[in-house]
């Protein structure tokens, strides 16, 4: 019986990204999801619905800003 199944290269795994999404996106996100039938999208949904609220004091531009001195450093 021959194996034809292709060896896998392990590469290091790298931590998950992190993103900002508003309120609206999120709604449509959620409003179009809910319109798929539920046992293909409970997943999603419960990930989504658990999502931190980024605090008042933090504006969402910080993320532009430490991107723009990651990419200079580099």
């Amino acid at each position: 019986m021959a194996n034809n199944s292709k060896a896998k290269t392990t590469q290091p795994q790298q931590p998950p990204k992190t993103y900002l999404i508003n309120s609206v996106q999120l709604t449509d996100i959620m409003r179009y999801l809910m319109s798929k039938p539920y046992a293909e999208v409970v997943k999603l949904m419960n990930m989504l619905a658990t999502l931190n609220q980024l605090d008042p004091k933090i504006g969402a531009d910080f993320v532009k800003k430490e991107s723009v001195e990651t990419n200079a450093k580099k």
